[in-house]
């Protein structure tokens, strides 16, 4: 008998008293291409069993000190591979009772006498193969249950009808009772069904997906919420089939995941500075009320609030201060609208479960200082309106900031489904346009959308786009409207006035694109054009007529704060070469108290240039004695309402003699404006006025017109 190629030699200890017994089994080892080691009794059989680690045990029951069940026993009590290797005993009888002993003291197997020598040979390779796969299946094993050990989830098998065949929890799973909680474990779940181990609702669901999982032979998982030690558990259960009635399911603890969704879900949809929902937030609630109001057939109101003049707390008190007010203002928000106001009070959408609506998701902060809120279920408009109200009039209280208390108002508009549109965009954007329309009424004020707001805003756009091309394509023009010495009546000055004629609506009120102008920061580029082209008009007067003409031009809020002014009025003067005492820059009063430092600055810059500078409109504004003193100007303009009433309206004759003994008193001259009559020119040289313009001296007129009349020294006057 040859050994296989593939067989690897192996050692065998004999155990045996008989010396010819052992001489015989050592020969059939080495033919079977085996090793083997010789022990004459029971107790050597033992030593070199621990000595040596066979591979296999060939041992005789009956030997001398300590027989083979004795030996076998101490064998198997022993620690170290010792205790798993295989042992054959060789006994004298095939009784059943030496059998059941060989079995009970731990033998693998047996062979009784007398030996066929071959068939031993046979079995012997039989018993060490079998045994070499069983360390396999042991090392597998183990290898199996470490990585199990070490692998979170938790691992079961369950047949067709639902009960647990094996449990094996995952490392995450806590193992002891703990908070009164019942922890899942092998004892808990095996044998029994899962309706027994898991809430009802829950089993049922496992079970549909589990039927699912049979009869398609398809992966399928379920999620779930249990309350575990005092806090609510997110699981995965994944079920997949491993036969056609049995599956095996993993069970991950994915609460952790769950928090991240909920955290990456508050990034999503939450405003990182005010803690209210956003605009992806709101435009989602917007669009699920939208469709159930559709459903219901319900009306519900869209209101979009923006606050008056925040850009001039971000730019005058910082941008901290600026978030923290916003931050108060969404606190104020929730204060004021009540839950009333925001929850839907009818049923679900067919098919979908009842969602409690909250103020949380009914009002959002869209961005800068824009609030959007949504009121469903409108059942009258003037349920709108009072929210809106309550909203204007919580503004309006003092906001405390660092010890400061800050004033703010609020504009709002409101847009209605389905009266004002039937989609998501349309509403928002007609309420935006409410809002706006608010503004131009006067700010803190709440108007609800109509759709005449609409064309005004596309004519305003219109217009917008059409001033915009208006410098470029040669549209704007000037005209100069005479400044007569009261005394002499002779031209001394004249006022630029920018005028627009448009290609396709004509002349365009001053009243309507200057507002425009202001409004799109287009005043600059226009003023600076207006600028440069009052200046070489002046220019082109005084080489005419030898003589001097001063040109006043007015200054917008932004065009003074402008940081490139003073190099503006430089550049307009170098270029024209015009005598700098011959531009007249005139300011408001408005625009000079706005910032009493800043405007210090540029005036000082501005009389370092040597223009002639003065108030226009004055006594319309708020200007204090002292800082008028501090601007040193050159002169002040009264304004045309105090005019319109002479002789007649005696307190505009005191206000205007008391400003002309005021400026005067300071060393100024003074301007009237919008004289009509002769008895007003008459009421104002007794009263001292220095210079008069009006529609009874002169219209705004072209530079040819102003030409015609700069020829004669005096102005002819209209007969009374």
């Amino acid at each position: 008998m040859s050994p296989s190629p593939s067989t690897q030699r192996g050692v065998v200890l004999v155990a045996d008293d008989d010396p010819v017994m052992r001489l015989l089994m050592l020969e059939m080892l080495q033919q079977v291409g085996l090793d083997a080691i010789e022990a004459e009794d029971g107790r050597q059989a033992l030593r070199l069993a621990r000595e040596r680690r066979p591979d296999l045990i060939l041992m005789d029951v009956e030997m001398p000190h300590l027989d083979g069940f004795g030996a076998c026993r101490a064998i198997r009590r022993s620690e170290g591979p010792g205790a798993s290797v295989p042992i054959v005993m060789v006994t004298g009888g095939d009784d059943i009772e030496a059998v059941t002993s060989a079995y009970e003291a731990g033998a693998t197997d047996f062979v009784s006498k007398p030996i066929n020598w071959p068939i031993l040979g046979h079995r012997v390779l039989y018993v060490l193969r079998a045994s070499d796969a069983i360390a396999r299946l042991r090392i597998a094993d183990a290898q199996n249950r470490a990585v199990l050990a070490a692998i979170p989830d938790t691992f079961f098998r369950m047949n067709r009808d639902g009960f647990y065949l094996d449990y094996e929890p995952g490392r995450g799973f806590p193992s002891r009772e703990r908070d009164g909680a019942v922890p899942f474990t092998s004892e808990r779940c095996v044998g029994r069904h899962i309706s027994e181990v898991l809430p009802r609702d829950i089993a049922t669901r496992v079970m549909e997906q589990l039927g699912e999982v049979l009869r398609t032979q398809q992966i399928r998982s379920i999620e779930y919420e249990l309350l575990r030690f005092g806090d609510t558990q997110h699981f995965e259960a994944r079920l997949v089939a491993t036969g056609p009635s049995e599956v095996l399911g993993l069970v991950r603890d994915i609460s952790e995941r769950k928090r991240s969704e909920e955290q990456i879900r508050r990034l999503a949809y939450c405003d990182s500075l005010t803690g209210i929902p956003n605009r992806q937030a709101f435009l989602e609630t917007l669009e699920r009320e939208l469709q159930r109001s559709k459903v219901g057939n319900k009306k519900f109101a869209v209101l979009f609030m923006d606050l008056d003049a925040f850009k001039r707390i971000n730019d005058t008190l910082g941008h901290n201060v600026g978030d923290h007010l916003l931050k108060i203002v969404s606190e104020r928000l929730r204060e004021t609208i009540r839950p009333s106001d925001l929850v839907s009070r009818s049923e679900a959408l067919p098919g979908e479960a009842m969602v409690a609506e909250t103020s949380a998701t009914n009002l959002a902060r869209l961005g800068g200082d824009e609030f959007t809120i949504l009121i469903p279920d409108l059942e009258r408009v003037e349920h709108a309106l009072n929210v809106a109200h309550r909203v204007k009039e919580a503004m309006r209280r003092p906001f405390l900031i660092d010890g400061n208390e800050i004033f703010v108002t609020a504009s709002i508009g409101i847009s209605l489904f389905p009266e004002d549109g039937d989609d998501c965009n349309s509403l928002l954007k007609f309420a935006d346009t409410a809002m706006y329309h608010a503004k131009n009424c006067g700010k803190n004020n709440a108007k609800l959308y109509s759709s005449s707001l609409t064309m005004q805003i596309m004519s305003h756009v219109k217009l917008e786009v059409g001033l915009r091309k208006a410098l470029q394509n040669d549209e704007l023009y000037l005209l100069y409207q005479p400044q007569l010495d009261v005394r002499s009546l002779e031209i001394v000055g004249v006022e630029a006035l920018v005028r627009w004629r448009h290609p396709e609506r004509g002349i365009i009120s001053p009243t309507e694109f200057i507002p425009l102008a202001e409004e799109t920061g287009l005043i600059v580029p226009i003023g600076e054009w207006v600028l440069r082209t009052a200046c070489n008009q002046a220019r082109l007067w005084q080489r005419a007529f030898h003589r001097s003409v001063r040109v006043a031009v007015n200054l917008s809020a932004k065009q003074f704060k402008d940081e490139n002014l003073s190099q503006i009025v430089l550049s307009a003067l170098d270029e024209t070469g015009l005598d700098p005492k011959l531009l007249e820059l005139e300011l408001t009063e408005g625009t000079l108290m706005d910032d009493a430092r800043a405007t210090m600055a540029t005036l000082e810059q501005l009389r370092g240039i040597g223009v002639y500078l003065s108030i226009d409109d004055f006594g319309t504004g708020y200007s204090s004695m002292n800082y008028l003193k501090r601007f040193d100007v050159r002169a002040l303009k009264i304004d045309r309402s105090f005019i319109c009433g002479l002789p007649q309206d005696s307190e505009n004759a005191a206000i205007t003699r008391a400003i002309i003994a005021m400026a005067h008193g300071l060393k100024m001259a003074v301007v009237a404006e919008g004289v009509e009559t002769d008895e007003q020119l008459v009421m104002l040289e007794q009263y001292g006025c220095d210079l008069v313009q009006g529609f009874f001296l002169g219209h705004p007129s072209s530079a040819e017109t102003i030409t015609e009349m700069l020829g004669p020294l005096r102005l002819a006057l209209p007969a009374p």
